[in-house]
């Protein structure tokens, strides 16, 4: 059958089904094609090559015979004077999609486009489930400065913390959404982020974060009362306390030390390796003398393939966050795993241990502008000696004994230039 004539009811009624798709164009109005599918649906449609683009513009009308050639025609027209105006309704029809997208739909986007560490994710699913859900279904355009001052202020009285984060991830969604949703021009279809009107007017609530540590005295009846508790038959309880004393000793986040496999523990180089960090740097550490020592206690209480064994379907600890707190009652020394980094922290700013080398022990990002710490290697060989010393130092808190030549070592780390310089001269 001929494929270009002039459409008539009775010649588009005429035509029958194949086993593949047919396109039939109209005479009387050039642009305008007939598919007909193998299932037999007919479909209008405006099919137009464009002065300067590769391939034709393709925009589907309706289907035969509910939208009629007659109205088919008229339809027609109009797409093709818009495409001779730089008009493409397949581009409008997708940015129109864009900006009735809802702030649960460009969340649902923001976290499955990067790496997030899970407890990320938990805490932004805890934002977006109790203080932005009312707003899942809002489109993003339609959610202004007013109503983000009046959420905030609403938020504040449950949580000025936490109305800060709610806010804070809710302009992350906005810059997301600005880079992420464009026009068939590339110009952003989301301009306005109204959280800045919180910093315009500073509303912020900013709460000082948590500056909580265990100072000298807690820290020894921390670790002498783990030495009671570690005679304790619960194993879990065990794999808790030992996960306490490490997160001490070395500063580590939870998240970072829960799930520690035993093929990631190299006793014998005496070096362990932490591939999932919150910023997604894989982080490679030594194994200082005291920490040895519990690895190797560890190794003796587990029987499958993680450092912290416990009997679920996991087969490590999960959240012991409930027997941390019975753990704090028992011993009498109130801290949670943050307050222990904090701790490792303080110490090793007081051995004025080197910034860099701070931030790689703790797994801290620096600045894009900072240059030099992208010169600087810090392998676990060259973290080894700082991370001695502040074993050694947390460990005299205790009275536990150290080898004199440890003791020597960390004395003169702590010691100024110019006081090393004079001890020197005197020998």
């Amino acid at each position: 059958m001929e494929t270009y004539f002039r459409f008539t009811k009775a010649s588009l009624d005429n035509i029958v089904a194949s086993n593949k798709r047919v396109r039939y164009r109209d005479s009387k109005v050039e642009g305008l094609c007939l598919d007909v599918f193998p299932t037999g649906r007919k479909s209008f449609r405006v099919y137009k090559r464009i002065k300067g683009k590769q391939s034709p513009v393709s925009i589907t009308l309706g289907t035969y015979p509910s939208l009629t050639i007659e109205n088919g025609r008229k339809v027609a027209l109009k797409e093709l004077e818009r495409l001779a105006n730089g008009i493409n309704s397949n581009e409008t029809k997708k940015v129109n999609a864009k900006l009735k997208m809802t702030l649960l739909d460009v969340y649902n986007h923001y976290i499955s486009s990067k790496y997030f560490a899970k407890a990320t994710i938990v805490g932004y699913d805890k934002m977006m489930q109790i203080y932005l859900k009312s707003w899942h279904n809002f489109q993003l355009n339609k959610i202004d400065e007013n109503m983000v001052k009046t959420l905030h202020k609403e938020s504040s009285c449950r949580s000025e913390a936490q109305a800060d984060y709610s806010m804070r991830l809710l302009r992350a969604l906005f810059n997301f959404a600005r880079f992420e949703y464009k026009d068939n021009n590339d110009v952003p279809i989301f301009v306005q982020n109204p959280v800045k009107i919180l910093s315009h007017q500073k509303l912020w609530n900013n709460v000082p974060r948590k500056q909580t540590y265990l100072n000298n005295s807690s820290i020894k009846k921390l670790l002498n009362e783990l030495l009671v508790v570690r005679e304790s038959d619960d194993p879990y309880m065990l794999a808790v306390v030992d996960l306490v004393e490490i997160g001490l000793f070395t500063g580590l986040r939870k998240s970072e030390l829960l799930s520690l496999d035993w093929g990631r523990v190299n006793l014998i180089d005496r070096t362990f390796y932490i591939n999932k960090t919150k910023n997604g740097m894989p982080l490679e550490l030594p194994i200082s003398n005291h920490l040895f020592s519990i690895f190797e206690r560890r190794r003796k209480l587990t029987d499958n393939n993680y450092v912290f064994q416990a009997d679920n379907e996991h087969g490590y600890l999960r959240e012991p966050k409930k027997k941390i707190k019975e753990l704090t009652e028992i011993i009498g020394v109130d801290f949670c795993m943050q307050d222990l980094r904090r701790t490792h922290t303080t110490i090793a700013e007081s051995l004025r241990v080197g910034n860099y080398i701070l931030k790689r022990l703790l797994n801290h990002k620096s600045q894009r502008n900072d240059v030099t710490q992208g010169y600087t290697v810090l392998t676990a060989e060259v973290l080894k000696e700082p991370a001695q010393q502040i074993e050694n130092h947390i460990l005299h808190l205790t009275g536990q004994s150290i080898s004199s030549k440890e003791m020597l070592i960390s004395k003169l780390y702590n010691m100024s230039d110019e006081d090393i310089a004079v001890l020197l001269s005197k020998l």
